[in-house]
């Protein structure tokens, strides 16, 4: 677990330390016009990648079922190639043809796109439509990236996943440097980033056939029901239509209440905490394909897989709080100056407090979804946006920044708390450790809030000293159990065990999801 999250983290950084070196670059060779319109493609080509109908993330959880139905004999030949390929051949099939679709429908209103364009950056009409006829093409690429990487996720080749990751990654950002000496017209520079993307492609294509054979052999993909598969995708994109509502809600409120200068002391700081949420982000693209096939083989790994990634999480935030009281404002000031400080460093306490909470809730909300049950999340997530909303625009419109850190961090506070109490109701066995890592979050959390209530060193020491004792039990916990040790050995140990009969398929709305039913006729 801990190496495949590494993996994630070099895959996730690496690109990040290329944008940091290109961009400075590209803004001195394009101009900022032209930038501005590359950022704007890069965007659009994010955005666009919601539409796979959350295909991609519900294939981990499904092929990954199979594996653990199979007794872990899906990653080679025969029997166990076939099973994994009827379902993820005609899904990834799928997504190829919704990519066509969108991107025909980008390349037929690249004119009208283009003028917007104009209207905002100053950049040729046609040269910003030729880039987006070039952009168009990437989007299919994209998709079928986003499956073929699914299927190496749900066998747990993280290895070969980031290194493919990463030079995909690193070619976007560094491959348009390659082109400025011979022009700067975005064209070219959009059409280096989709050869990068076809490189990425090509890799995820050659990996996923490596593992899986009969993903080119359409003949032995049977007649498969993909009736599971679109229901659990169905609930995937709503949970990723309504999370980002939730998460950039609170800048067009705040934008509406105050004026636009203050807004910049609650964004800056919200954008500098969110970068760490690529921790638990990797811990957790770990755990989803471990903890979908080890729920039908060994339904207890469940609660040590929570144990270890929740204490862990808990340890490194525990430790980023912590850090955040220490030397927060001193950071800001040297990084913005006393006055920007002065502005934005409660705001960023109080955000921290969020963020801590916000981590917390990655491993419980992995799970949940892990073993099918996307639905619970994203009905969780429908029933707290109104009152989210609500929250945000009374305590907006009172305190403002403040206010709005305030609505966000208490939002992400119960929404931790809720997911680990419903996790024991979708996940039995991990009842007895969500109660554990919910009582340690609720008193860092109680500790952190006091601290801001009093204020001053002695707020900071009465934080600090809650923190520390929370800290010195969650580190107990972990040098005590190994639980991280102990996660990947029913993998190891039982490749050849079948598949108990008495161990139920994961369901969803009542009907069974697993790989096995899907295949009949």
């Amino acid at each position: 677990m801990l190496r495949n999250t590494l993996w994630n983290l070099l895959g996730e950084g690496l690109p990040m330390a290329a944008a940091l070196l290109s961009i400075p670059w590209l803004i001195s060779a394009v101009g900022m016009e032209r930038f501005g319109a590359l950022t704007l493609i890069w965007a659009l080509l994010g955005y666009l990648g919601v539409l796979d109908l959350g295909l991609g993330r519900s294939l981990v959880q499904v092929v990954a079922d199979r594996i653990g139905h199979a007794g872990g004999q899906g990653d080679g030949q025969g029997e166990g190639s076939a099973n994994t390929a009827g379902i993820a051949g005609p899904a990834i099939a799928l997504m190829g043809a919704i990519g066509l679709l969108t991107g025909g429908v980008v390349a037929l209103g690249a004119g009208l796109l283009a003028d917007r364009f104009q209207l905002e950056t100053g950049t040729s009409p046609d040269e910003i439509r030729f880039s987006l006829l070039v952009a168009a093409a990437i989007v299919p690429i994209a998709l079928v990236s986003a499956g073929l990487r699914g299927v190496l996720e749900a066998h747990q080749r993280f290895r070969p996943i980031s290194l493919v990751r990463m030079t995909v990654g690193v070619l976007n950002y560094l491959s348009p440097l390659f082109v400025l000496p011979f022009s700067q017209s975005l064209v070219p520079v959009i059409a280096a980033i989709a050869v990068g993307r076809f490189i990425g492609l090509v890799g995820y294509g050659v990996l996923a056939v490596g593992q899986v054979p009969d993903l080119l052999r359409p003949g032995r993909w049977g007649r498969p029901s993909l009736r599971g598969l679109f229901t659990m995708s169905a609930w995937m994109m709503l949970n990723n239509l309504v999370g980002p509502a939730m998460l950039y809600a609170d800048r067009f409120i705040l934008l509406s209440l105050v004026p636009a200068a203050m807004v910049a002391f609650y964004t800056t700081p919200f954008e500098l905490l969110s970068r760490l949420m690529v921790i638990p982000g990797a811990l957790s693209l770990a755990l989803f394909p471990l903890a979908s096939s080890l729920f039908r083989r060994d339904p207890p790994a469940l609660g040590r897989i929570l144990d270890a990634g929740g204490h862990l999480t808990l340890a490194v935030f525990l430790a980023m709080q912590a850090a955040t009281i220490v030397g927060g404002e001193t950071a800001l000031e040297l990084w913005l100056g006393p006055a920007f400080a002065a502005n934005s460093a409660s705001v960023l306490s109080i955000l921290m407090l969020g963020v801590f909470f916000n981590a917390t809730a990655y491993v419980p909300n992995t799970l949940i979804q892990s073993v099918g049950r996307v639905d619970v999340t994203a009905r969780l997530q429908l029933a707290e946006l109104p009152v989210y909303l609500g929250v945000l625009w009374l305590l907006a419109e009172r305190y403002g920044a403040v206010g709005a850190a305030a609505a966000w961090s208490l939002r992400t506070a119960v929404d931790c708390g809720l997911l680990l109490v419903l996790l024991p109701r979708v996940a039995p066995g991990t009842g007895t450790v969500a109660l554990t890592i919910g009582l340690r979050a609720l008193l860092a959390g109680v500790a952190g809030l006091a601290g801001l209530l009093v204020g001053g060193p002695v707020g900071a020491a009465i934080s600090l000293a809650g923190l520390l004792a929370v800290g010195l039990g969650v580190a107990g916990r972990l040098l005590r159990t190994r639980s991280w040790e102990k996660l990947a050995a029913p993998l190891r140990k039982n490749r050849a065990v079948p598949l108990p009969a008495a161990l139920p398929a994961p369901r969803m709305n009542g009907q069974a999801i697993d790989g096995a039913a899907a295949d009949r006729p």
